[in-house]
């Protein structure tokens, strides 16, 4: 493992309180300044390198219906000496990339899938130098959760706030670790996450002691790599394929409330890398718990689709944190997690000492009969499954065997409370309950000097004294009224950083068109600096609402003030009409602008939560609240990667004027032309023609300050005049960069309405 750490680096395996057979590699730095290397590159799962006589030898390997592993060589012959003796070889199961035993091409980070947890003590200064030695691909890592106060160009967002990181280059982001919590890094360069490039990071808080943890990476799991995936994707931005891996109108699976889950075939779902496909005997994650002991969970889901509602057979689950924020205990039986999310749980070790399954299953319940109209849907229960497990084992217990335990009973007398539900309930008949987020209280600010977090500080009191003036609403539609998209613009991505020119490098938003009949274009919110914002994210029309969304918003941790839910059957749990408490101000179909209809819901302003990211239900909305004291372009997405690379997304441009600039030398990139002049004039020898200027004069204009160099000794005279010419030139380009791009190309057409679908 390439590793680059500070002089005082520790390197542990998490294994004190809570312990994993199948542990993340976890690098803890408590120094102020933290190293750390990450080499990106690809591999394939089921396969094993070992040193034979001082050369590596690579061969597959073979799952056993045992589940032992086994060297497996199609080369085993003497035209191939050393391949002999390949096969049968057994290789320990912790030396192999297995996932759920399926072979496929993957993205390793350190040759480690998923890769190696970084840990840190919250404000210490972290610098990641990233390699990029994938083959043909270029990249760039998002810090999720990170605020990148003051360094927006760290966000990782290739062509939104940096250069993507070409094939052999490497970039280092630097920055500083807040807010305290459970947090990720991933790549944001299209498709990649979805085939491995990712790992959790940990921020400790300061001035507290360093509590033993695990990451609980959950991700849903394809075999298919996302490349072909997204060729063939038939609601494709810029390009529909012939849909080959999606599921047809009654295949998809629903849930109970009546809603589609996804239209993406569901193949397997990995925990800490680990699953099992089918039948199979593949290696699975255990972690182990102290008997009358607990053991603290850091779960992060950063799949690309499926949504899980996460267990641990018979116990009890308490939540205490998400997305990395504090907030009152909740004993609850199971936590519903979206793409994007994390929530921190302890886990009691009070049952019978033995192995037990820890289960994440899908939301699904059956298919539909009838799947259209969506408000008259019909869904027909099945007995169709859809989980990944791994095993929680009481220390002393000896890991030979398979749990055989079985999800606690959910009774009137001991009903079941979930958290986190996309929907208002469950059916009657299950005895479960749902603790929904506008349920939740942060956690009651501790004393003085206690060692709170910086991010809960500076919220601390701040909704309870905010004045109505100093609210900026915001309404955005997430429905599928065009496809994927917001207030029915689907975001056509920039080509170059968007501190460069972003007249260049945009798609400008035609505003007639887009209200109108929706449009494709660079989609861009700008943000006045240190306001309260209040986000309306409403979801609420039928028939192109049907699918719950997580959202996420970069730079920022925000209030959840208000959720809204739609009316629902109590006996069923099915949906029965929208929420009406948004009204349309345009078209009901496509509702690009709207308002509330009888004044604002009640707003918790009294310790609500703090997340990043955050469940929109369909047919209802979610009301969320953050200060715009952190200029940049940020931004906001939901995380179902179908959604967000099909459109549904866009840039806060938040406080335009007051943009921090980019670090000297930070690297540009974007669009090339040249004029016919130029091309001749490299012909005949000359360079490329340029404007006439004074010969011995340089101007330089960087951000904040004009900087007009003298490089010759020239006449007092000529240098006044040149220096007055640059500045006014420069001047006249700052006032160009920083303001928004005019409005000068339209948007392109959408599709007609029948022709639509939604993803």
């Amino acid at each position: 493992m390439t590793r680059h750490l500070a002089p005082r680096t520790i390197i542990i395996l998490i294994m004190s309180a809570l312990v994993a057979a199948q542990s993340v590699l976890s690098q803890l730095c408590t120094d102020s300044v933290c190293h750390f290397s990450l080499v990106i590159r690809r591999t394939k799962t089921m396969t094993h390198t070992r040193n034979l006589n001082g050369r590596r030898d690579t061969n597959s390997v073979k799952l056993r219906d045992d589940g032992r592993l086994e060297l497996f060589s199609p080369l085993g012959n003497p035209a191939h000496p050393g391949k002999e003796n390949v096969n049968g070889t057994l290789v320990p199961m912790e030396e192999v990339i297995t996932t759920d035993g399926v072979q496929r091409n993957v993205i390793t980070v350190n040759d480690m899938f998923p890769g190696p947890t970084i840990e840190v003590v919250e404000g210490a200064q972290v610098v990641v130098k990233v390699t990029n030695k994938l083959l043909t691909e270029a990249t760039g890592i998002h810090w999720h959760g990170l605020h990148m106060r003051s360094t927006p160009y760290m966000d990782g967002v290739p062509y939104v706030t940096q250069c993507p990181i070409m094939p052999r280059e490497s970039f280092v982001y630097r920055f500083n670790a807040e807010p305290a919590g459970t947090h990720f890094y991933h790549s944001h360069l299209r498709t990649q996450r979805e085939d491995g490039l990712f790992g959790a990071f940990i921020v400790h808080r300061a001035r507290s002691p360093i509590v033993p943890s695990i990451p609980v990476i959950l991700h849903d799991w394809y075999h298919i790599e996302a490349t072909p995936y997204w060729i063939s994707n038939m609601f494709g931005l810029e390009h529909a394929g012939d849909g080959e891996y999606m599921l047809g109108a009654y295949e998809r699976p629903f849930s109970h409330d009546g809603v589609k889950v996804s239209s993406r075939v569901f193949n397997s779902a990995l925990i800490n890398g680990r699953g099992r496909f089918g039948d199979n005997r593949a290696p699975l994650s255990t972690f182990m718990v102290p008997s009358g002991g607990h053991g603290n969970f850091r779960i992060i889901h950063v799949g690309p689709d499926y949504p899980f509602r996460f267990s641990v057979d018979q116990h009890e689950l308490t939540v205490t944190a998400s997305d990395g924020f504090d907030m009152t205990p909740r004993r609850v039986q199971s936590v519903i997690i979206y793409p994007g999310e994390s929530y921190d749980v302890r886990i009691n070790g009070t049952a019978r000492p033995d192995l037990y399954w820890v289960r994440a299953e899908t939301l699904r319940v059956g298919h539909c009969t009838k799947c259209y109209p969506y408000d008259e849907v019909v869904v027909v229960p099945d007995d169709v499954t859809e989980e990944v497990r791994a095993i929680l084992r009481y220390q002393g217990v000896t890991a030979d065997r398979d749990p055989t335990t079985t999800k606690r009973g959910c009774t009137n007398d001991n009903p079941c409370h979930v958290f986190n539900c996309p929907f208002a309930g469950y059916p009657e008949h299950l005895h479960t309950s749902c603790i929904n987020m506008n349920d939740v209280e942060a956690l009651a600010l501790p004393s003085e000097g206690a060692g709170q977090s910086k991010a809960t500080d500076r919220y601390a009191g701040h909704s309870r004294t905010t004045e109505a003036a100093d609210v900026i609403e915001i309404f955005l539609n997430f429905n599928f009224a065009i496809g994927s998209s917001v207030n029915g613009r689907r975001f056509i991505g920039p080509t170059a950083p968007l501190h460069q020119n972003t007249t260049a490098a945009t798609v400008p938003c035609d505003e007639e068109l887009c209200l109108r009949s929706g449009c494709r274009c660079t989609h861009m919110i700008d943000i006045p600096y240190n306001q309260t914002i209040q986000l309306v994210m409403y979801n609420t029309f039928a028939p192109t609402s049907q699918t719950h969304h997580s959202v996420h918003i970069h730079g920022h941790a925000f209030q959840v003030v208000a959720m809204g839910y739609p009316s629902y059957n109590k006996t069923t749990g099915r949906y029965m009409q929208p929420n009406t408490d948004v009204k349309c101000k345009n078209d009901l179909w496509l509702c690009t602008d709207a308002t509330w209809r009888d004044g604002p819901p009640l707003l918790n302003l009294i310790n609500p939560p703090l997340k990043d990211t955050v469940l929109v239900p369909a047919n209802g909305y979610t009301v969320v609240r953050f200060r715009s004291d952190n200029p940049g372009h940020w931004m906001l997405h939901c995380h179902n990667d179908q959604h967000m690379n099909e459109g549904m997304a866009l840039v806060l441009r938040e406080a335009a004027d007051r943009h921090p600039p980019p670090p000297a030398g930070f690297p540009t990139c974007g669009d090339f032309t040249w004029s016919s002049e130029q091309y001749q004039s490299a012909l005949d020898g000359g360079g490329p023609a340029v404007p006439p200027g004074p010969p011995d004069v340089q101007t330089t204009c960087t951000a904040p300050d004009l900087q007009v160099i003298a490089l010759s000794a020239v006449g007092g005279a000529v240098v006044m005049a040149a220096t007055l010419a640059a500045a006014i030139y420069c001047a006249i380009n700052r006032k160009k960069a920083a303001s928004p791009p005019a409005v000068t190309v339209a948007a392109d057409a959408v599709p007609l309405k029948s022709n639509v679908g939604d993803a």
